[in-house]
């Protein structure tokens, strides 16, 4: 019989939680202060730790660096009633298996402690709505995750705020799957998801939504990984404005190559956006891999570039993931009337005016183009599967992108019979 403890200062928590639990055949034992529980955990020896945040005496974050020092592995989930994304990113960082926030969902709590005892890449199950789907065969790539939990802080461009991100190791067949901290309702990486795309990709659930996903899928899509949890507020990192950062964290993190497979998509035919205006075109065509060519024209200081992306791991690393987002002065002014590029900052926009860049070096004369494509590989990847075939775009955004992953979505239900 597993054991649990529970520390938390709410009575009320305290009996349900703890009656709940020995109904599904723990054992629990139940503290309603930090010393009580710290010297529980020592007769108990318990294999799951409850633990609350907000507590008098020895506040969550104190009880949970002693459980630590006492025992390393020791599997600790922090509960709190008034969370933020900071207070979550500063508990895992410090050694906690997870977070969860009050009023706490049952099922959400049984996952968890699960997933726990079963070790992070342990099958478990997982929603249907969630599900990526898998399909075994001679083309079919390996499903990946990554090897440990990844904490990073940042800023959101367009919210200003100073926020964090958790990934987390998914079992397989779950998909790339963002959970909104707050209210703990998770939101599949998607193009059925999608919601906004005005100047970021933006998924959202029935009550939250999630913005500026498009560096993180793009770094997902390189690295091959199709199962990840990612908790997160209402807005992904900006970090330096590219995909570096995140590609550091992952390749420190490892990335794990799990039995089943998923399918890629191969294109078979040609296909062309229909009147995409102002000079604008994307289409893809049949190729034996992934690439992109990518067509920017602006008036100076941009100009006229254009870049080829062969499709792989390391030109994605040495090439496109350091470029960074850019835009006009003028245009955040605008942005910031709409509410919008708020933690747009001098080290992690390139700004320009209509002469120059203001702020920064450029990394890449053609850093801009490089952008561009680094925001087509994350959209694309909305399918939550490769596709292999030749992208062709020229001075298309993410409206654009959108639109391809679209139809691309409808041919694949079409050719696995989907609904």
């Amino acid at each position: 019989m597993n054991k649990v403890l529970i520390i938390d200062d709410e009575k009320q928590i305290l009996d349900s939680l703890s009656s709940i639990l020995r109904d599904e055949g723990f054992q629990v034992f139940t503290a309603r202060e930090g010393r009580e529980g710290l010297e529980l955990f020592d007769t108990a020896r318990p294999e799951i730790v409850l633990l609350d945040i907000w507590m008098p005496g020895l506040d969550g974050l104190q009880v949970l660096k002693m459980i630590k020092e006492k025992e390393k592995e020791a599997i600790v989930i922090v509960i709190s009633g008034h969370g933020t994304i900071s207070t979550a990113v500063e508990a895992v960082k410090m050694g906690a298996y997870d977070f969860l926030e009050k009023p706490l969902s049952i099922d959400k709590v049984l996952e968890v402690i699960s997933r726990g005892l079963a070790g992070e890449n342990q099958k478990t199950e997982v929603a249907e709505d969630v599900k990526v789907g898998i399909s075994k065969g001679p083309d079919v790539y390996k499903q990946k995750t990554i090897g440990e939990s990844i904490v990073v802080y940042g800023v959101g461009l367009h919210s200003g705020v100073k926020t964090g991100m958790i990934l987390l190791p998914m079992p397989e067949g779950t998909g790339i799957v963002f959970e909104h901290i707050p209210d703990g309702e998770r939101i599949p990486a998607h193009i059925d998801y999608v919601f906004s795309v005005g100047y970021a990709s933006t998924v959202k659930g029935k009550n939250c939504q999630v913005r500026t996903i498009e560096h993180l899928m793009a770094t997902c899509h390189m690295f091959g990984i199709t199962n990840l949890l990612v908790k997160v507020s209402e807005e992904v990192p900006i970090f330096d404005g590219s995909a570096l950062e995140m590609c550091n964290n992952i390749e420190k993190a490892g990335i794990v190559e799990q039995k089943e497979g998923v399918e890629p998509l191969k294109i078979d035919t040609k296909i062309v956006l229909s009147n995409p205006g102002d000079g604008r075109h994307l289409s893809i065509e049949p190729s034996k891999r992934f690439e992109v060519e990518y067509i920017l024209e602006h008036p100076m200081p941009i100009g006229r570039q254009s870049y080829h992306f062969a499709g792989n791991r390391d030109d994605f690393l040495q090439n496109i993931a350091p470029a960074r987002t850019f835009g006009f002065i003028k245009d955040f002014e605008r942005l910031a009337k709409m509410g919008l590029g708020s933690g747009g900052r001098v080290n992690n926009v390139i700004l320009l005016n209509d002469e120059e860049v203001v702020n920064t070096t450029l990394r890449f004369p053609d850093e801009f183009v490089r952008h561009k494509v680094l925001d087509l590989i994350g959209d694309i990847y909305l399918l939550n599967r490769p596709v292999i075939g030749r992208i062709s775009a020229k001075q298309t955004g993410h409206l654009e992108n959108i639109a391809l992953v679209k139809e691309l979505q409808k041919i694949f239900v079409a050719k696995n019979g989907l609904q």
